[in-house]
This record gives structure tokens, sequence and C-alpha cells, in this order.
């Protein structure tokens, strides 16, 4: 079999029998494509021809283009699509049999923005948002991108999360929202603080004419469903307008409100639910606390404030 049919059969066990969502189908796509550019006559390359020379060159090619963390997980998806085959019996093993890889994966700390940095970022758009006229295409799109920027930050979710987001989901009579999370995992996330209420309220009554049941909660300014990326546009806008010197990103509003609620003595497996982590481990990474804080609570508590030695020595 050639490799291009394998990766074909392969996304689409990924799709139909492990339930994978098409974001995750689609980057197991772009990484085997990327391993088959690699050789010449991809077309004619067969999976049987495939060895751990192959899969050495293109470590090589990886190691000088990419960081620690994404040379993982592009390894990781070609033993997932090696193993399968395997499985299948399109090859009679796995070339990652006859390799020993030991990969450290990079530990750098979650990338968060300043509490003031946030607070100038959502003034901002409050701020873009005074003086337009009701119901003009620019007061619903202030309007819309005030819910984005307040439920990203409140509820912590991902930002593919925020787009899924259905009409339905929201509930804003029981101060929930309902999140299809990785792995098809639903969770259910309480809406605690009345600004963010007010937001997604103002947002949906002003949308109403637009917002069908079982339809997109978040849309474009063509009534479509909001991307990805017009989420991260919609946060650049703002971090133009606010002057903040961070490069503000959807996840770093993720990991600014998991690391303000540990500092803060919220139980991290309550952080652990919040986020949608299916393991604890993941989430230890928050475990991390600003140098003030660690400041702070030394200050505190430490034990040397007690021994009280120098005024026996003057």
């Amino acid at each position: 079999m050639h490799v291009s049919a394998a990766i074909r059969l392969f996304l689409q066990h990924c799709r139909i029998e492990r339930g994978l969502s098409d974001l995750s189908t689609s980057a197991y796509q772009v990484d085997l494509r990327q391993f088959l550019s690699m050789f010449a006559d991809t077309e004619e390359l067969c999976v049987a021809d495939i060895d751990k020379h192959h899969i050495r060159t293109y470590l090589n090619w990886l190691d000088t283009r990419y960081k620690p963390r994404s040379i993982k997980r592009k390894i990781a998806t070609l033993k997932s699509f090696f193993a399968f085959l395997e499985q299948e019996e399109y090859v009679e093993a796995s070339p990652f049999r006859k390799l020993r890889l030991r990969m450290e994966r990079a530990k750098s700390l979650p990338r968060t923005l300043p509490v003031t940095s946030v607070a100038r970022l959502l003034a901002s758009a409050y701020e873009a948002l005074r003086g337009l006229p009701p119901q003009s295409e620019a007061h619903l799109a202030a309007t819309r991108d005030i819910a984005v920027l307040e439920t990203l930050f409140s509820t912590g979710v991902r930002v593919s999360e925020l787009c899924r987001l259905k009409t339905t989901d929201v509930d804003l009579e029981h101060r929930r929202i309902l999140v299809m999370g990785k792995g098809k995992r639903e969770r259910v996330i309480p809406l605690c603080e009345e600004a963010t209420l007010r937001a997604l309220g103002d947002y949906r009554t002003n949308c109403a004419d637009f917002l069908r049941p079982g339809d997109a909660f978040f849309l474009n300014r063509n009534k479509r469903p909001l991307s990805d990326q017009s989420v991260r546009l919609i946060i650049k806008k703002y971090q133009r307008l606010s002057r903040i010197p961070e490069n503000a990103t959807p996840h770093m509003f993720r990991h600014t409100i998991a690391t303000l609620l540990l500092e803060n003595g919220v139980d991290i497996r309550n952080i652990q639910t919040l986020l949608g982590h299916s393991s604890l481990a993941v989430t230890e990474i928050y475990t991390h606390v600003s140098v003030s804080a660690q400041r702070e609570a030394l200050g505190k508590g430490h034990p040397r404030q007690s021994l009280n030695l120098e005024g026996n020595y003057r």
C-alpha cells in the first residue's frame, strides 16, 4: 500500500472508529503529509518500505526546525500511524520497534497575563462600545467582542470550545455553559461573574434576530460561526487599543485564570474540572506561583520571624 493511501485510511479510522475531532484529525493529516513530503517519489513510496532510516532522516529534519514539544507531538502522530498499520497487518512491524528514542519534553511555564493587562484589555473593549449606534454592525460586533473576552477570562475555555458553543449550551437563567471538550467530553462550567452574565445577556439580546436554537452562539459579521482565527484577531485588536506590552492569545486567558485561581487558594481538582483536563498531572503545571505571591507567602509565614535572635547580639 502506498503511504498516501495509508494516510487516508488512517485518518478515516481516526474520525470514525476513534471519534477524534476535526481539529485533531486535521493536525494528524498535516503531520503525516509533512513526513511524506520529506522523501522523493512520495506517490510511489510504500508503507512496507519505510524503515528506521526514514524515521531518523525525518527526526534530523525536525530537529533543525521545531521545538522539542512540537517534535514530540509529530513523532507521536507517526507512531500512532504505524501502530495502526501494524494492527491492520499492512506492515509486519512498526519501524519504531527498532528505534530507542528518548525525547525530553521542554518544561516551559505557561505564559500568563498580568491582571493589570487583562483589566486594560477589557476596558478597551468596553470603551470601543461607548457611543456606537445601537443595532449598528459596529455595535453588534463590539457587544460580541466583550462577551467573547469576558467568557474566555471567566471560564478558561479553550478557543475551540468557545467557538463550538451552541445557543442551547449557554444557559444564562441557570448561570452556566455546557462545553464540549477534548475527546468529546462534556463539562458544565458555572458562570459566577456578574460582568460575564451581563456581557453574554447583552450579546444574546442584541443578536436575537440571528441566533437560532442549536446553531452557533458566537457569530461573525456574516452571521456564520466565529472561527478560532477570528477570536485571535479580536484579542489582537484590543491588545493594540489597550497598548498592553504582552502578545496576548486566547490560551493566555486560560493560563491566567488557572494560575490566579490557584494563587487565590482554589483547590487544584476544581481547577482541573474547570479546564477539562483528563489528568491532574496536566493541571499541576499551574502549581508554579508568581514571585510576588511567593514573597507574600514567605513574608507572612516564614519561621525565621519568630526566632528574634538579633536583639541578643546588639
